[in-house]
């Protein structure tokens, strides 16, 4: 326990004090020292919204379980308050180790593709010390939604070797492309690379692509490449020698 008093003591000196003056924790006394102990957490937001939890710690323990508030740091939070709502920390009886829930939504109205932050200070009353960090901190981003496929295939020399199928969940095959002749419509090719667009339903798949050769995208002179992509989703992926058969199994919006 004296070791860890000493590194919360340290931690005192080295973290930042945020927007108040935290009061100064004083290990020979009973006072009540907290302090998170994550300092950022990244969060995805999916339609339903999610809830994440993170811990503080305390310097002792209580008979009686223990509530403390929290307060939002608006010169380094972005987004909209909207965007979660927040809990109080809350320690309870007999234990060192306490939680902060908070919750993410919104999601109609979070913008595409672009993080913002949360920052949460301790709002502490008086007597409490702050002990390690007096904040953390959530990156939260919104879940890309996305059923507009694209497969691009960089091709070596022998490009006739190749076919590709993605099959569903039952087995059924749902796109294929055989000898590039049995293929979905919106092929190109720039000398040498192929793309295709097509649209698949949320579900769950897999992406197989083979080589009759067995040396995958790789003639030994060119070093060719594959990627199924999603929106910035990247599904599948490989390049050069991947082999006789590559497989990857892959869900969308699940």
């Amino acid at each position: 326990m004296k070791n860890f008093i000493k590194v919360l003591v340290i931690g005192l000196l080295m973290s930042s004090c945020g927007e108040f003056e935290p009061v100064i924790y004083d290990p020979s006394s009973d006072q009540t020292g907290i302090g998170f102990t994550t300092a950022v957490t990244d969060i995805v937001v999916p339609q339903e919204g999610t809830s994440v939890t993170v811990t503080v710690q305390a310097t002792n323990t209580s008979s009686n379980a223990r509530s403390f508030d929290v307060a939002v740091d608006q010169d380094s939070s972005t987004g909209a308050s909207a965007d979660y709502t927040i809990g109080s920390i809350t320690i309870p009886a007999g234990s060192f180790e306490g939680t902060l829930e908070v919750s993410f939504g919104n999601f109609d109205n979070l913008p595409d593709l672009v993080t913002n932050v949360l920052v949460l200070n301790l709002d502490l009353p008086s007597g409490v010390a702050v002990v390690g960090s007096d904040s953390t901190t959530f990156r939260y981003v919104k879940e890309v939604v996305c059923n507009d496929m694209t497969l691009t295939l960089v091709e070596d020399n022998w490009a006739e070797e190749r076919d590709w199928n993605i099959t569903d969940s039952s087995g059924a095959i749902v796109v294929q492309c055989s000898d590039f002749g049995d293929c979905p419509t919106g092929i190109t090719v720039d000398p040498a690379t192929y793309t295709w667009n097509f649209t698949l339903p949320d579900g769950c798949y897999t992406f197989t692509i083979t080589d009759s050769y067995g040396d995958g995208q790789s003639d030994g002179t060119i070093v060719g490449n594959y990627q199924l992509s999603c929106s910035i989703i990247v599904h599948a992926a490989n390049e050069g020698n991947w082999g006789s058969e590559d497989v990857t199994d892959f869900c969308l919006n699940q």
